[in-house]
């Protein structure tokens, strides 16, 4: 559909102007209203550019979030979900990981003359605001953009039913998401793509990659490579893209 924007917004255009101007097509209004357009055949989004256009198009995410891809590795960062956040009832201040993809940003005007904020994210089980005083603003400034992910470090503390969130610092996701020593099993049609999925397979890191082949009749081959590399979302997106791949897990 998107597309075919401009042959949508065509047809529709001449539409409107001939029902306007009380003009009828060669063969007659009746069959006008059977016309058919031909949209053109194209590849489906991959997933994260169809959330993005979601985000885009409605300021909220309807087929999944963003977040879904960093599982494995926000495991490993110790990240809690916010869900999970809200059914912790101590009433004493302490300190939480969070990811969370930034919806919007009121900064406002301290007594001193210093900007501070108030930033609503959300992850995949609900949205939630954090405080962001004048030094984190600063310093996280270039992350805070609307549908980026980011890990946040922050105080917590129950002020009676409420839950309030102050940052202590704001990271990057996508490079504490590389940096947890996330690995990949790949699983393989065949070996058309071998080369293409070398070359992408470059940057040195922690995790683990594995492929896994078809072998005899009813069998596999695991493959491991004997160099630890750097696993990114990126990575794994360009890799499932690839022709003769059938799956990529986290591991």
């Amino acid at each position: 559909m998107v597309e075919a924007s401009d042959v949508l917004l065509g047809s529709a255009a001449r539409n409107a102007l001939e029902r306007e101007t009380g003009q009828a097509t060669l063969f007659g209004a009746s069959e006008e209203a059977h016309e058919e357009l031909r949209l053109p055949n194209v590849p489906d989004w991959p997933g994260h550019e169809r959330l993005s256009e979601e985000f885009s198009a409605m300021g909220f995410y309807l087929s999944g979030h963003p977040l879904d891809a960093y599982a494995a590795p926000l495991k490993r960062l110790g990240a809690t979900t916010y869900a999970d956040l809200l059914e912790d009832r101590r009433r004493s201040a302490f300190k939480v990981v969070l990811a969370g993809t930034l919806i919007r940003k009121h900064e406002r005007r301290g007594r001193n003359d210093q900007m501070f904020a108030f930033v609503s994210f959300s992850d995949p089980t609900g949205m939630f605001e954090v405080m962001l005083f004048p030094e984190v603003l600063a310093a996280s400034r270039p992350l805070l953009e609307a549908g980026k992910s980011v890990l946040i470090t922050a105080s917590a503390e129950w002020d009676g039913d409420e839950l309030k969130l102050r940052a202590i610092s704001i990271s990057d996701l996508d490079s504490a998401a590389a940096n947890a020593g996330e690995g990949l099993r790949v699983h393989l049609h065949d070996s058309s793509s071998l080369g293409a999925i070398a070359a992408q397979l470059k940057q040195p890191g922690k995790g683990i990659v594995t492929f896994v082949v078809p072998g005899g009749t009813g069998e596999e081959v695991e493959i491991a490579l004997p160099k630890r590399l750097q696993v990114s979302i990126a990575l794994k997106n360009a890799i499932k893209s690839m022709p003769g791949v059938a799956t990529v897990e986290s591991v």
